[in-house]
């Protein structure tokens, strides 16, 4: 039978007064909990189970229960891969009536976000790729944004479309002004297929056993998130594409977060758009030889 503690280890230590309750515990057992230090409070009904770190993972659970919201804007963006470093607070999206007690070092962002439109990453709530996106650009400086935008439009993470789309349904957004500027810059003809293009020639190889957009975690801590992964062999596959070779910052950001992925045991093999479409025989005779070795 599934016990409180299981609970609280698959949110990294955090469980919090009502799923107590819900496993049957009464609130003079909870209390005596406390006072043994069995559970620390960490926020208002939420506490950390005594000898689990305090890891950043464990910070998303905690303003995750606090809240009852889903992990967005900044906070998002890091959980998808699409920046290396998270925001100084974890923000959280919930909706404008919600009355909630925040927890420390939390932001929460009021918007309407449909059910559809959050996703489970590791467990934890998420919004989609593409409103997290959208979210984030709308708030980097510009030239940061263009990056990002040229990264994620390569990637196949959003299209024009999907920003016109945003733009159309949410007219009097905050960010709305850096997406206009974003959309008539933008050559919708330009996106680059690479991780399609690269699903594809796994499957038609008989490649079995990964996984797209997989989050690397390692000492609690997210590494980033591998275009493909293979969990069983420790392999990883990465997709450049021609920005990446044109940014010093980034080229070097994926060097380092490379040489962690490393040092936590995985292999890393990076390919570019020219290996996948010009060479791909090139590719899958890499990959079948960490496959067979």
């Amino acid at each position: 039978m599934r016990e409180w503690a299981d609970l609280a280890a698959d949110q990294d230590g955090i469980i919090t007064h009502r799923q107590l309750l819900a496993f049957g515990l009464s609130g003079a057992t909870i209390s005596r909990m406390r006072h043994r230090d069995v559970l620390i409070p960490r926020c208002r009904g939420v506490y950390l189970v005594h000898g689990a770190p305090l890891t950043y993972r464990a910070h998303l659970w905690m303003a995750v229960a606090a809240t009852g919201g889903t992990l967005g804007f900044g906070t998002a963006a890091h959980l998808w891969g699409q920046v290396d470093e998270p925001p100084a607070v974890v923000q959280i999206v919930l909706p404008p009536t919600r009355r909630v007690t925040r927890p420390p070092k939390t932001r929460v962002h009021r918007v309407l976000t449909a059910p559809r439109t959050v996703r489970r990453l590791d467990g934890l709530p998420v919004t989609d790729r593409v409103h997290t996106t959208l979210d984030h650009l709308g708030r980097l400086r510009a030239s940061e944004a263009y990056r990002l935008a040229d990264r994620a439009r390569q990637r196949g993470w959003i299209t024009s479309r999907d920003i016109a789309k945003r733009l159309a349904r949410h007219p009097g957004c905050r960010g709305n002004t850096m997406l206009r500027q974003i959309l008539s810059q933008l050559d919708d003809g330009a996106a680059a297929q690479s991780e399609r293009v690269l699903h594809q020639l796994l499957r038609k190889a008989g490649v079995t056993g990964w996984r797209a957009n997989e989050p690397i975690w390692w000492n609690g801590e997210l590494v980033g998130v591998a275009d493909i992964a293979l969990p069983r062999l420790m392999l990883i596959i990465e997709i450049d594409g021609w920005a990446f070779h044109s940014d010093v910052d980034q080229f070097q950001r994926d060097r380092t977060r490379q040489n962690t992925l490393v040092a936590a045991g995985w292999t890393v093999l990076r390919f570019t758009w020219a290996d996948l479409t010009q060479r791909p025989e090139h590719v899958i005779r890499a990959i079948r030889q960490i496959l067979e070795s």
